[in-house]
């Protein structure tokens, strides 16, 4: 009887250890349909400027990500700003570019925003974004499903193929794996009607 108290015990213990380790984030698949009609802003833009900080929200800091992105083709939405031919999409996202980081103590510490999708500085992505929040922050729609890296085939700067965070999986797009982008934006254009 004190051994099966005892394994009860320990077996508790073991489980309250590894769960406490554990982070998890449930998320909503969509397709290619759900990320078009939920999202504020489709866009195929090259990050010109990425800058990491902190804003007051609540009463406690957040981690946040600005990234802007000089826009090369706008499916959805409106540019935050136009200046002559350029425009230009700002981001705000609550994240941070390194999700792992080692504390004082030499403890490995995981960022609670993992999923968010970080962008490179020279970067080009179709993102689909959700509208801004009342305290500016914006997000890709179903975080890394509506960011898509967009790169040229085999050096080429005619051909381009795009690819999510999840290889495309579940978009309805012929399969998983990257796209060719025209065939890409033609989708999204059909969605929108246009």
């Amino acid at each position: 009887m004190k051994w099966r108290k005892r394994s009860m015990a320990l077996f508790a213990a073991l489980v309250l250890v590894l769960t406490g380790q554990a982070y998890a984030t449930i998320m909503l698949k969509l397709d290619l349909q759900e990320l078009t009609s939920r999202a504020d802003k489709i866009f195929r833009g090259t990050v010109i400027f990425v800058n990491e900080g902190t804003m007051e929200a609540g009463g406690d800091e957040l981690p946040v990500v600005t990234y802007r992105l000089a826009v090369n083709e706008m499916f959805k939405g409106e540019a935050t700003a136009v200046k002559g031919d350029e425009a230009v999409v700002e981001i705000r996202m609550v994240g941070s570019l390194v999700h792992e980081k080692v504390d004082e103590n030499g403890n490995l510490k995981f960022s609670p925003f993992r999923e968010v999708p970080v962008l490179k500085q020279g970067g080009e992505y179709v993102l689909f974004t959700t509208p801004e929040s009342s305290i500016g922050l914006s997000v890709t729609v179903g975080l890394g499903q509506g960011a898509f890296r967009v790169f040229p085939v085999d050096g080429t700067d005619d051909q381009f193929m795009a690819v999510n965070e999840f290889n495309n999986a579940g978009l309805g797009l012929n399969g998983d794996g990257p796209v060719e982008y025209d065939k890409l934006g033609a989708q999204i254009r059909a969605l929108l009607g246009q």
